[in-house]
């Protein structure tokens, strides 16, 4: 059994952003640790030291099965030999990389502290632009206006807003809550010249109701299931 998790990727019908084509869904880890009370958005952030390993390893054992995924990797892992890892992954066939988990996904505080030492989103922005520079393509996560602005200079095929991890503190945030966040990246990359699809996190009913979807996104990214 693979030990990841699978996020399906569901665009609003007739949407405009077609080249390239997305991936189907996003394949990542599956959480060090799983509880009904954490939500695996948030257990992805646990401290993990065999992550990257373990989500390469599984990777490996069944390249077919993610021919068509978008693999998520740590960029701001310090650790990260990416000129190895995009040919590992170019060998296996994979062509599709998204920066999942993300700094931007915890609070504001801690994603500066992590700043203060280099691993910010901004390490992680630059290694998808290395990887869509050796031919993957790519999909950035952002937070918030800020770091729209800076995702969209890598040159992704999309972005997906994902809450941070305060968002969950009374369960999933509302739709209402995700839809201003992706209203608010909506309006600060149109002041970018980057065109293309904005996503946000959706559970299951979200993705199968586009009537309810706010204006300002063009897709979801489907609360992540094990594989």
């Amino acid at each position: 059994m693979l030990n990841l998790m699978f996020w399906q990727i569901t665009l609003r019908s007739g949407c405009e952003w077609t080249a390239p084509p997305l991936p189907k869904a996003v394949a990542t880890i599956t959480p060090p640790f799983r509880s009904g009370d954490l939500p695996d958005e948030v257990g992805l952030l646990l401290p993990n030291k065999d992550s990257l390993a373990a989500t390469l390893r599984a990777v490996e054992s069944d390249p077919e099965k993610l021919r068509d995924h978008a693999l998520g990797l740590f960029l701001a892992d310090p650790f990260l030999n990416l000129r190895l890892e995009i040919d590992r992954l170019k060998r296996l066939g994979l062509g599709w990389v998204i920066n999942l988990p993300s700094t931007e996904q915890q609070d504001p505080e801690f994603s500066q502290q992590l700043a203060d030492v280099g691993l910010d989103c901004g390490l992680e922005y630059d290694r998808l632009a290395a990887c869509r520079a050796a031919g993957l393509g790519v999909i950035a996560v952002v937070a918030d206006a800020g770091s729209a602005r800076l995702a969209v200079a890598a040159g992704p095929s999309a972005l997906v807003v994902m809450p941070r991890v305060a968002d969950f503190a009374a369960g999933f945030p509302s739709f209402r809550q995700r839809g201003a966040a992706a209203l608010a990246v909506r309006r600060a990359v149109a002041e970018t010249p980057w065109r293309g699809p904005v996503l946000t996190l959706g559970d299951k009913t979200e993705t199968e109701h586009a009537g309810i979807w706010p204006e300002a996104l063009d897709g979801l990214v489907r609360r992540p299931e094990p594989a």
